[in-house]
């Protein structure tokens, strides 16, 4: 491994190595922590990729950062760990406030013993965050996933969809409830939901969403399962239920009116284009490649045409993980949006 995320302790003296860093680096250096944030990846190279988010937003969310690379089906069993600092710079009088970053690379048993790695190494009794950027594996052992405040993960990358969000939902009913479920692909698409939000707030639009028909959804390469989660959103939002389970999926609305789904790919954003069309109206949502910008109309026989144009934030998972670790709060609608499409993820 030629990146080196630190400096290199055994297994047994971290805590030891961190006091004794923390004890050199004089009073100049403030040692800060609001939340453990563990990330564990089984590919080669993660620990710098990951080193470089974490450094990018220790600055703005103090942590002990507990990073994994592991290869838990290798043979036998062996570990090695490094600590380093993140430090900024505080106001003017100078000074930095740091962050610890503890890095493993586990192999065989030892990244098989995840739980007994991420405990020991907590810092007291902060919240834990869980980045977890593999698979999940069956079968789901309790012994981590209960102690788990916060689970952070990404449904866009996952290649079995169906098989993916059976464990998620077995990790969430372990005992007490306690893990909060955090799809950074959800968080992806909460600009979307908002854009669409705000075309039926004129109360003359707010009448056709029970009359919709047909929705065309255009999507990035890799971001359906980004998309299947607007439409689910849509389905309970709406009261829709699965009619046809294709491709391209048709629901019944609460009238029983068909509701035809129609997904395309294209370049662009994750979520690029969508048409709504009801009984009497069309509503639209387009962001042009490389825009930064909503650009939302609507327009009918009995409705007012209107055109908007709204700040789409970055996709760049900075961003949304910085937002993800300022939230305190659930995320309800998550859960339905993924039961409105549940047979729909193969």
């Amino acid at each position: 491994m030629s990146f080196i995320p630190g400096i290199p302790v055994p297994i047994g003296g971290i805590e030891k190595k961190l006091g004794k860093l923390w004890d050199e680096s004089g009073e100049s250096k403030t040692r800060a922590s609001l939340i453990n944030l563990a990330i564990y990846n089984e590919k080669l190279g993660s620990l710098e990729r990951n080193t470089e988010i974490t450094r990018g937003i220790a600055g703005e969310h103090a942590m002990r950062a507990i990073l994994i690379e592991a290869d838990p089906k290798a043979e036998g069993s062996s570990a090695e760990a490094w600590i380093t600092m993140h430090c900024y710079l505080r106001g003017s009088k100078g000074g930095s406030v740091c962050s610890e970053q503890i890095s493993f690379q586990l192999a065989g048993m030892a990244a098989r013993s995840l739980q007994s790695v991420v405990f020991s190494h907590l810092d007291s009794d902060l919240p834990l965050v869980l980045w977890w950027q593999a698979d999940f594996h069956p079968p789901i052992d309790g012994k981590l996933w209960r102690w788990v405040d916060r689970l952070l993960f990404d449904s866009r990358h996952w290649k079995n969809p169906k098989e993916q969000f059976g464990l998620i939902r077995q990790i969430s009913g372990l005992a007490e409830a306690r893990t909060v479920l955090c799809d950074l692909n959800w968080a992806r698409s909460l600009p979307v939901r908002q854009a669409l939000a705000a075309i039926f707030d004129v109360p003359g639009n707010l009448s056709e969403l029970q009359l919709l028909r047909k929705i065309e959804l255009d999507h990035t390469a890799g971001s359906r399962t980004t998309a299947m989660l607007l439409v689910g959103w849509l389905a309970d939002r709406l009261g829709w239920s699965l009619f046809n389970p294709s491709a391209n999926p048709e629901f019944r609305d609460a009238q029983g009116n068909i509701v035809s789904i129609e997904l395309r790919e294209n370049e662009g954003a994750s979520i690029s284009r969508m048409n709504l069309a009801s009984e009497n109206a069309e509503f639209h949502l387009l962001r042009e490649s490389g825009s930064d910008l909503y650009v939302t109309t609507a327009q009918g026989a009995n409705i007012v045409t209107t055109t908007r144009i709204l700040r789409a934030p970055r996709e760049e998972t900075r961003e949304i993980l910085l937002a993800e670790l300022s939230r305190g709060g659930r995320h309800p609608l998550y859960t339905k949006a993924v039961k409105a499409v549940e047979e729909l993820w193969e």
